[in-house]
């Protein structure tokens, strides 16, 4: 269960953050297995990738109840920054790994999807008011973004109606079922995991006193 979950959610933000992308470049259309071109067979199970958008230069992950608790972000709100690419719009503001994006351009960061969205409707050379939480003070930072590249066009993928049905002969092979079986110590990492987040937290009251 908690290795089909665990799929679930890869599918979904590979999905969502592909939705989030606005192109501008050639169409491609891949259906049942060949390439066509062309920009009038997009259909209702078809998949947006790739193609040029504004870009920050980060890579964010939704917070848990135990990381809004660790940073000091407010109930249901921000987007954690886990990576900053050298050289990006984001290290050029001075955004850092362990922000806490709440804000942007005056509107609230909910989740990693809300950035996503306030991101790719900005144009190339536009500044924004991004909003952190850093050291559980709040200071605004300005990036000038940039347009990028994400592939050579769009790539809409077609006939997804029987993945369920793909999905479910991979969740019955035995590679899987072992893979489940090695996942079993699962809620033992994860305690460790809180002890760890616990004594961090010790550790920081202590430095700052």
């Amino acid at each position: 269960m908690k290795s089909r979950l665990i799929l679930a959610l890869t599918i979904l933000v590979a999905a969502t953050s592909a939705f989030a992308q606005s192109t501008h470049s050639k169409t491609i259309i891949i259906k049942d297995g060949k390439v066509i071109e062309g920009s009038d067979l997009l259909g209702p199970g078809d998949m947006l990738l790739g193609g040029k958008r504004a870009f920050l230069g980060v890579s964010l992950m939704d917070l848990s109840d135990e990381l809004r608790e660790y940073f000091g972000a407010p109930k249901d709100a921000g987007a954690l920054v886990a990576s900053v690419e050298d050289n990006s719009p984001a290290d050029k503001a001075g955004l850092r790994v362990g922000d806490v994006i709440v804000a942007v351009d005056g509107k609230d960061i909910d989740s990693t999807w809300d950035l996503r969205g306030a991101i790719k409707e900005k144009k190339d050379g536009e500044a924004v008011r991004i909003d952190v939480l850093r050291g559980r003070n709040r200071q605004t930072l300005t990036a000038t973004l940039v347009e990028k590249d994400f592939g050579p066009g769009r790539i809409r993928v077609q006939n997804l109606t029987d993945l369920g049905e793909r999905l479910g002969e991979t969740f019955n092979s035995p590679e899987w079922k072992a893979r489940v079986e090695r996942l079993q110590n699962c809620d033992e990492l994860q305690a460790k995991i809180k002890d760890l987040e616990g004594r961090l937290r010790d550790l920081e009251k202590k430095l700052q006193k």
